[in-house]
């Protein structure tokens, strides 16, 4: 049986990685417009949200910095504008999540990614500009890829390989005691209402078989979920060798890569299995096959007393007011069966973790790595083994030798939910249903709160989730933040006409109200990822257009800024405002061209052939005070701002015969 086909047509959302460098960098100013810059005062407010999940944002830092001195080089000032760093404000907010030992269904881990608002300003008065939302996620990657990828990792590095969070190899093998997670980041468009874990199983007689084995809706753009894949966990019987992973949509269209797990069901001497924290935030297993041998450090307090008259020998003169012990184990991979070179170096993620746990009999034990020093590659290795150190983080004073037990009964209690939120569909849209935003510990005898205060998140795949619960008031598909018409030409044009002939930009229409969210914005968000969707050059060739491009354009200016004729002032200001005349290829176009107190366009008699061309702005105002202004060339992503007389250039501007007319605009700064 075939494995899910992937899903097309999925954009795939930039998170910040706080395990690396974040810099937010706030422009510098205009100098021409501001040219003192000795007052200047940066301020940065990052917002959180009020709690895990929770829509409404809360200030929780405001920065403050100063300008960078304006660099100089090879004649060139440079205004850097003022850098914050952040990443160690957002990874103080996050935390990794240790996954349970006997989970046995797809969970959110919420701990992982948050929201986060930045609010920019400039002081006095001069700059105030609040970001778009953007997320953060306790992650990196190495120095050297991130030197490439920076933060669009999982715009770029994701959006092709689809991977689960670990650099572990693929083809694994793994024993049937193996506790093994698989995670995921959910920072896809359009987001899938239902998710479902999705299984290939191979049998030792050959042949194959497709489960869904879990199913879960509920889940939110930009949580990270855990699968666990061990084979346990998946209850698989003794007739299966090989399984392969992957996550799926309702429609059983896969967005996730493909693992694949061999099972390793021979007796061996030794088996041990490390549990550790990942660099992308999961949790990964490595398989140990090799001897271990336990050593104990005991550290005793002893004190000296007075030995009193007549006492024997049996008195003893120390007496010991304190013992610690701390042990701990050293312990052998055993020799790589497979994959053997790419485990050596993947053996440094072990190096760098966090966490590191010890599946045993009493549960997950932590461990601290001592050893510091690992040979990860090397010419020509032969069998490869690695030797590992660790020790217990805990010490002990006592000592007893007893089998596993439960824990001892405590008063019962119970999660019951705080705060409702409405559901929401793919589409940002209300589904008639209500679920709680959070779960709030209490006495199951007399629903009273357990102190200390315990809250948390209210996600599926907790095993105190509470389902979303229909709410006959909702009307399903309303929203309160409809987003807005987009109708606008992609920035990819098709490029595969013949010759004389110009490829066009296909216009993508996202109809108003296709959807909306909870908060102002949200739908819009939705509607540009969408939009991002159709981005490309792929949908450009299919999508666009091809038009003759040897016809002469006339070229207009829109003149954007009320003047009087008299004066030349501009309307309502004491400053003089611009007069521009247009050339190209040393010929006038369009001359003296003034405001009007409602502005029109101004077009030139003559025409000019498609091609590369330099067009050539004359600037100039009456007397001071100047009014500043911006000639914007519409459609060419090119703008130039004035702030006094003379000329201004604006190069290899590409005039095709679809321009007609070249408009440049003359707006106010």
């Amino acid at each position: 049986m075939d494995i899910d086909l992937i899903k097309e047509g999925l954009a795939w959302s930039d998170v910040d990685l706080v395990r690396n460098e974040l810099q937010h960098i706030v422009p510098a100013l205009d100098p021409e417009l501001y040219p003192d810059r000795a007052g200047m005062r940066y301020y940065l407010d990052l917002s959180l949200p009020e709690f895990p999940l929770s829509a409404v944002f809360e200030t929780m830092i405001t920065l403050e910095g100063r300008e960078k001195p304006p660099l100089i080089s090879a004649g060139t000032q440079v205004y850097e504008g003022c850098a914050f760093r952040l990443e160690e404000i957002l990874a103080g907010q996050l935390s990794i999540t240790l996954p349970a030992k006997d989970l046995d269904k797809m969970t959110a881990v919420a701990s992982l990614t948050t929201p986060y608002v930045i609010r920019e300003k400039i002081e006095p008065g001069l700059w105030d500009k609040s970001q778009p939302i953007r997320y953060a996620m306790r992650a990196g990657i190495a120095f050297r890829d991130f030197a490439g990828y920076q933060h669009a990792f999982f715009s770029r590095y994701q959006a092709e390989k689809k991977q689960f969070l670990t650099w572990q190899p693929n083809n694994k093998q793994v024993s049937t005691a193996q506790k093994e997670f698989l995670y995921f980041l959910l920072n896809m468009s359009p987001f899938p209402d239902r998710i479902r874990l999705r299984m290939r199983v191979t049998k030792y007689d050959g042949s194959q078989q497709v489960l869904t084995i879990s199913e879960t809706e509920g889940f939110r753009p930009f949580q990270v979920i855990c699968c666990p894949v061990g084979v346990s966990a998946l209850d698989l019987g003794a007739y299966v060798s090989r399984y392969e992973i992957w996550l799926s949509d309702g429609a059983n269209e896969r967005f996730s890569e493909v693992r694949t797990f061999v099972i390793d069901r021979q007796a061996r001497v030794f088996e041990r299995f490390l549990v550790f924290s990942n660099s992308l935030g999961g949790f990964d297993t490595l398989r140990l096959l090799g001897q271990a041998s336990h050593e104990t450090d005991v550290v005793k307090t002893i004190s000296r007393k007075e030995r009193p008259a007549g006492k024997g020998l049996d008195f003893s003169e120390l007496e010991v007011i304190g013992v610690s012990e701390n042990s701990g184990i050293q312990v052998s991979t055993g020799f790589f069966e497979r994959d053997a070179v790419t485990y050596s170096d993947y053996l440094r993620e072990l190096m760098l973790a966090e966490v590191i746990l010890m599946d045993t009999e009493h549960g997950f034990e932590s461990l601290n790595l001592v050893t510091t020093n690992l040979e990860y590659a090397k010419d020509r290795p032969g069998l490869i083994e690695r030797t590992f150190e660790l020790e217990r983080t805990y010490s002990d004073k006592n000592y007893s030798r007893m089998d596993a037990a439960d824990p001892i009964p405590a008063r019962p209690v119970k999660w019951v939910g705080v705060s409702a939120k409405a559901v929401l569909n793919a589409f940002g849209k209300r589904t008639g249903k209500l679920a709680w935003e959070r779960l709030q510990k209490v006495y199951q005898d007399d629903d009273s709160k357990v102190i200390p205060y315990a809250v948390k998140p209210n996600i599926p795949g907790d095993p105190d989730y509470i389902p979303a619960m229909n709410e006959a008031s909702i009307v399903p598909g309303s929203t309160p933040y409809p987003s807005v018409l987009i109708s606008r030409p992609i920035d990819y044009k098709k490029n595969n006409c013949g010759a004389n002939l110009l490829g066009t930009a296909p216009t993508v229409v996202i109809a108003a109200g296709t959807y909306g969210g909870e908060l102002p914005g949200d739908g819009d968000s939705l509607a540009e990822s969408k939009f991002e969707t159709f981005n490309n050059q792929a949908y450009a060739n299919e999508n666009g257009a091809c038009e003759v491009n040897n016809v002469p354009v006339h070229f207009a200016l829109f003149h954007k800024i009320p003047m009087d004729g008299g004066t030349l002032k501009v309307v309502g200001s004491t400053k003089y405002g611009p007069v521009v005349d247009l050339r190209v290829n040393g010929s006038i176009l369009i001359s003296n061209t003034i405001g009007q107190p409602i502005p029109a366009i101004r077009t030139s008699d003559a025409t000019t052939a498609t091609g590369i061309k330099n067009l050539l702005f004359q600037v100039s105002f009456v007397q001071n005070p100047f009014s500043p202004c911006k000639l914007k060339i519409v459609g060419k992503n090119r703008e130039i701002t004035v702030t006094g007389p003379g000329f201004y250039v604006a190069e290899n501007i590409q005039v095709n015969s679809s321009d007609e007319p070249l408009t440049i605009e003359i707006n106010p700064l």
